[in-house]
C-alpha cells in the first residue's frame, strides 16, 4: 500500500533550484535528476519506514545517481509522508530540520 505525499512549498524551490542548475550543466541530466528523484519518491511513498530516523521524526533518503538527499516524515495515522526538503548533501541538513517546526 502507498502512502500519500505531501511536498511542502520548500521542496518545490529545492527541486526547481537543483533542476535549473543540472538543466544549465546537460539538459538530459536534468531530465534524469527529475526522474531519480521521482522514483525515490514512488520508492518512499511504497516503503516509508526503510530508512532509519535521523533527527527525531525525520528521516533521509539518498536520490541514487546524484548528490541529494530527501528529508521526510511518515504519519502512520494518515497514512501521509510530508517531504521538508531535497538538499544537495553538502548542505546543512539543519535547513530540513528547521522546516519542520514550521
Amino acid at each position: 500500500m502507498s502512502y500519500n505525499v505531501k511536498l511542502l512549498s520548500f521542496v518545490y524551490s529545492d527541486l526547481k533550484e537543483a533542476k535549473e542548475w543540472y538543466y544549465n550543466k546537460n539538459q538530459n541530466l536534468a531530465k534524469d535528476f527529475k526522474k531519480e528523484v521521482n522514483k525515490e519518491i514512488d520508492y518512499i511513498s511504497k516503503h516509508p519506514e526503510n530508512y532509519q530516523k535521523k533527527y527525531k521524526e525525520l528521516r533521509q533518503s539518498l536520490v541514487p545517481r546524484f548528490p541529494y538527499a530527501i528529508f521526510y516524515q511518515v504519519e502512520e495515522s494518515k497514512k501521509q509522508i510530508i517531504l521538508f526538503a531535497v538538499l544537495h548533501t553538502r548542505r546543512n541538513p539543519e535547513i530540513a530540520r528547521n522546516r519542520m517546526k514550521k
